[in-house]
């Protein structure tokens, strides 16, 4: 319920809370580490405690970037395999003009139909947790795949099978759509930065803590918090202000309808 409330809010409230509560913890973590540790005084400032923490850090952000990286590229390639569907339904449409038979004619209301099942309907089936395909669009999906079967074998020479492996590959293209839309970075993951994170704010209780200290800690912490916000939220491309766009989809269910 809390995460579900989160999700709903705007992208940029919610990487700011990512920065907030970051920051908030990488000031209070070494705090409650000075009082259950102490602190070591007077240790001159090339102490090994200090270049283990540069690493652990380098390699935190290292990962971190890894990892945007990783699902900025998902989503980039899940926005171009939309616009590759959607070119697929329009060509299929463009083809089945030429023949002005009351069949061709419904196969065109259907092609139509199911884009505009995936726009308006399928996009939010997406978008739930767990993810999944629209019925609407898979029973309009199953007429076409009839329609189209009997039309590949009342064909002549063949003419009938473009469709029908036109309609594979919707098939296909829709099923990998689902299935980048199920992947998430794996839990063990999450769980590695979360320890890494508190064995460097553990590490922290070395240095003596000054304001313009708290204010760089606080504003380090924050911007990883940032960055795992702008992870969380791209690893939701079908939610939120920053998502894939259904355009395309749109567009050819607005076809001539002639």
């Amino acid at each position: 319920m809390t995460f579900g409330f989160l999700w709903a809010l705007p992208d940029l409230v919610i990487v700011f809370l990512f920065f907030v509560l970051f920051a908030a913890l990488g000031l209070i973590l070494p705090k409650l580490g000075q009082r259950l540790c102490g602190r070591m005084i007077n240790e001159p400032e090339t102490r090994l405690v200090d270049r283990t923490q540069r690493g652990l850090r380098a390699f935190l952000v290292f990962l971190l970037a890894l990892t945007l990286n990783d699902v900025r590229e998902k989503f980039v390639r899940l926005d171009l395999e939309a616009a590759r569907e959607a070119g697929e339904i329009k060509q299929l449409h463009r083809v089945l003009e030429i023949d002005p038979s009351p069949q061709s004619k419904r196969e065109r209301e259907l092609l139509r139909d199911y884009a505009s099942a995936i726009a308006d309907d399928e996009w939010k089936t997406l978008e739930a947790h767990p993810p999944s395909l629209s019925p609407r669009a898979e029973q309009i999906l199953s007429e076409l795949r009839a329609l189209a079967k009997t039309r590949a074998i009342n064909a002549k020479n063949g003419d009938g099978n473009e469709l029908w492996i036109g309609l594979n590959q919707l098939e296909d293209l829709r099923q990998g759509r689902l299935q980048k839309a199920q992947s998430s970075t794996a839990p063990l993951f999450w769980i590695v930065i979360g320890l890494m994170m508190v064995l460097e704010c553990l590490m922290t209780t070395e240095s003596k803590m000054t304001p313009r200290r708290k204010l760089t800690l606080g504003g380090y912490y924050g911007c990883l918090g940032m960055i795992i916000g702008l992870i969380l939220i791209f690893e939701r491309p079908f939610s939120g202000a920053t998502r894939l766009s259904p355009e395309p989809f749109r567009q050819v269910a607005q076809l001539d309808r002639g």
